[in-house]
């Protein structure tokens, strides 16, 4: 019995102190350094601190434009009169429908575009 009443009380208070020093770790690594531009830096020097790197999201590089994603058929076929006209899941597979296959056209999230911005865009051809 003695174990129970150890672990009622000792779990709560062990879990709210990893918390708070969670906390202070993030919040140290997101505060801004002290700037030493003040009057009271040595003889004018700064020292600026390293800004932190930009991270971009992996689906912003390869994103299609909304200017090559046509909802009809023939203002596809219009825009890309040199190109075949495929039809792009806009969702996260990635894969383009040739006029052949039996979902051209038919998937929830998609839209016709030129089969050159698509492949350029990070786009595969389905296996059907």
């Amino acid at each position: 019995m003695m174990s129970f009443k150890f672990a009622r009380f000792a779990v709560p208070s062990l879990t709210a102190a990893v918390i708070a020093l969670g906390a202070q770790a993030a919040l140290a690594q997101t505060t801004p350094a002290p700037s030493t531009t003040s009057q009271g830096s040595m003889s004018g020097m700064s020292m600026a601190a390293p800004s932190p790197a930009k991270t971009t999201h992996h689906m912003t590089a390869h994103a299609l434009p909304t200017s090559e994603k046509f909802s009809t058929l023939s203002a596809a076929q219009a825009h890309c009169s040199s190109d075949v006209v495929v039809w792009a899941n806009t969702g996260h597979s990635k894969l383009f429908h040739l006029t052949s296959s039996k979902y051209f056209g038919k998937t929830k999230h998609g839209a016709y575009v030129c089969q050159k911005s698509a492949l350029a865009a990070g786009y595969h051809a389905s296996k059907s």
